[in-house]
């Protein structure tokens, strides 16, 4: 490899770029009046810029990376980079969220399971989640942030008027926002005020897919349901007990991370029910049933510092990084 050269916008490159791949690894971003060597590589953005050079770039012989790693899925109006990949076999890589990847011919796909994780550890502790000291009222049960209007969304929020009372809640698309709710621009996603965690006992963490059967895309993974991002973490990281309203297996898939989830207080059978619909009358059967006293077990404040100390382990990020991204992106490139 001559360079690998990042293609995009000087105002949007992303910080991780420099923090993450070696300093001395010779690398610069996209100058499109400038010639490139034959062995230059390329590495885009799904959301960057540039893509109308994919294709010319291919053609070029020059090797490809095409990072989607911010999705479990790709969108559908991406098919034609996958297409394109298959055109000129040995020169394309995908970088995508998720378990493993697919096999498909001619084409490298490299998937990471921890992206969220390393990528919000930092955005976390921006907001200084490793500094909240827990001081709990628990004067209601449940804390819940919904955003974005999706179908499987709705039924759950439908499904949920029972139980909402006794929450701290959010549905930004229908106009619900949070108390004290954050109104800066930018991250806002990965914002906490901590006395919504104080007020409630535990977090029904809502995932980007409840329904098992909607992709928004193709998938380049498999076992393409598991998908986890800053929505799980977020109560780890808040050292909150957590419900995972999401795809089926989602929440053994985190024990297999390493964290540690809460059978101590309710029933967790409901992550192996197929029907999502059911899960969900299963979380509001568990919140109605749900003792407050229950949450204050010695065995409980283990477990969240057990998670919020896992979450944060740098070195333990680091190495994620490193074996699921950085190495193979510079084993392609090489």
């Amino acid at each position: 490899m001559h360079e690998l050269v990042f293609m995009y916008k000087l105002d949007i490159a992303p910080n991780w770029i420099n923090w993450w791949f070696p300093k001395e690894l010779p690398k610069k971003l996209y100058d499109p009046a400038q010639h490139y060597h034959q062995d230059t590589v390329f590495y885009y953005d799904m959301y960057g810029a540039y893509h109308d050079t994919i294709v010319d770039k291919l053609a070029q012989g020059h090797r490809v990376i095409y990072d989607t790693k911010n999705e479990h899925y790709v969108h559908y109006n991406k098919q034609w980079v996958l297409d394109a990949f298959k055109q000129y076999p040995g020169q394309g890589m995908f970088l995508i969220s998720g378990h493993a990847p697919q096999h498909i011919p001619g084409v490298t796909v490299q998937a990471t399971p921890y992206w969220y994780w390393i990528l919000d550890q930092v955005s976390y502790s921006h907001f200084n989640y490793e500094d909240y000291v827990p001081a709990p009222s628990n004067h209601r049960k449940f804390f819940m942030q919904l955003s974005l209007n999706r179908a499987d969304r709705d039924v759950l929020y439908e499904k949920f008027q029972p139980v909402l009372a006794d929450s701290l809640h959010s549905y930004r698309s229908q106009g619900v926002f949070l108390p004290n709710d954050y109104t800066g621009n930018g991250n806002w996603q990965r914002y906490m005020n901590f006395d919504w965690i104080n007020q409630t006992c535990f977090t029904v963490t809502v995932e980007t897919y409840l329904a098992d059967n909607m992709p928004t895309g193709y998938s380049l993974t498999t076992n393409n349901n598991w998908f986890l991002c800053e929505k799980s973490y977020k109560a780890i990281a808040a050292h909150h007990p957590f419900l995972l309203a999401s795809t089926q297996g989602n929440l053994a898939y985190l024990r297999g991370q390493g964290f540690e989830t809460f059978p101590e207080l309710w029933d967790e059978s409901y992550d192996n029910e197929p029907d999502y619909t059911v899960r969900i009358d299963r979380l509001v059967d568990i919140i109605k049933q749900f003792d407050r006293h229950s949450w204050d077990q010695r065995i409980v404040k283990e477990k969240l510092q057990h998670n919020r100390a896992k979450f944060f382990d740098r070195r333990l990020t680091k190495k994620f990084c490193d074996e699921t991204i950085i190495e193979p992106v510079l084993r392609f490139a090489e």
